[in-house]
């Protein structure tokens, strides 16, 4: 039971990682044509997020 839901939980936080990989590609094809700083943060924000979900997932990968 517990196995079934943590495979869950990595496979949906997988999901919400490829939706924000999604995301920065169109924000970076984007910024080519658009260099204001919104982009930049937005971007950058994204990022962090991508990272930190990556994190959690190696994490919740190693522990089970």
């Amino acid at each position: 039971m517990c196995y079934k839901f943590v495979m869950s939980l990595i496979k949906d936080l997988s999901k919400e990682k490829k939706q924000i990989d999604v995301q920065i590609k169109k924000i970076t094809k984007a910024r080519l044509n658009d260099r204001t700083s919104s982009s930049w943060i937005s971007l950058r924000a994204l990022k962090k997020k991508k990272l930190a979900l990556k994190d959690k997932i190696a994490s919740i990968a190693k522990t089970h």
